[in-house]
């Protein structure tokens, strides 16, 4: 769970800053997907790895 949440929060932000960059609101959703699935797989390959 706190995973997701972390992902969440960082795909939030990127979103953001992309729409303040000037991109549109469909770009911006798209950044902040990606920044979501990509946080989401970091976090996860250090949790496997740590045994947490």
């Amino acid at each position: 769970m706190l995973i997701l949440l972390a992902a969440g929060i960082v795909s939030g932000v990127a979103g953001l800053l992309s729409h303040a960059a000037g991109n549109n609101v469909p770009g911006s959703i798209l950044t902040g997907g990606g920044a979501f699935a990509g946080t989401v797989g970091v976090l996860l390959a250090i949790a496997h790895y740590t045994n947490a």
